[in-house]
């Protein structure tokens, strides 16, 4: 009887785990919206957490109507924070130098794609200078880089389970053999 509970248990397990939000890493992006003179300006990036290295993001435009803007000259910059990083002071490096980030058309109107690859971690921060009627606009968004690295709850969940299988296994052989 206490077999048939055990592995009851551990069938539940696997299947409350395998519906976990835990168990799945989040897919979703980051929106960062901002108004500038009744203009929307949003940054998206592709992932939840930016990391070290390559990001993907979308950056759109739209005016007081929610119409997007297509003609608006756009041009985005990349720049390590160095207001609160003492380190900063004392010169610019390879990784902090301000980067100036090419832009594709995206799959909408008013819609941008691009690519920042990220040379360490911290604070970052994204200018978008966009010309409406002749008079250039600066929007800054704040990007915070940090270390990739492996979940390790998702890994220790999912590491006793397995643990927890082969012991069942172990205790089922031990019972044949005896029978």
């Amino acid at each position: 009887m206490k077999l048939k509970t055990l592995k009851n248990f551990v069938f539940t397990l696997i299947l409350v785990l395998s519906v976990s939000p835990l168990a799945f890493a989040s897919t979703t992006g980051t929106q960062t919206d901002k108004v500038v003179d009744g203009v929307k300006a949003s940054l998206t990036f592709k992932n939840e957490k930016l990391k070290l290295g390559k990001n993907e993001f979308t950056f759109s435009l739209l005016d007081k109507n929610e119409k997007p803007l297509t003609n608006a000259n756009l041009k985005i910059t990349v720049a390590m924070d160095n207001s609160t990083d003492m380190k900063g002071m004392s010169g610019m490096t390879a990784e902090n130098t301000p980067m100036i980030i090419a832009l594709k058309e995206g799959s909408k109107k008013g819609e941008y794609t691009g690519m920042i690859d990220f040379k360490s971690t911290g604070k970052w921060i994204v200018t978008s200078t966009f010309g409406l009627q002749e008079n250039a606009k600066n929007v800054d968004f704040n990007a915070n880089v940090q270390k990739s690295g492996p979940n390790f709850l998702i890994i220790g969940v999912f590491s006793g389970v397995v643990v927890l299988i082969l012991v069942i296994a172990a205790i089922n052989k031990k019972k044949s053999i005896k029978s």
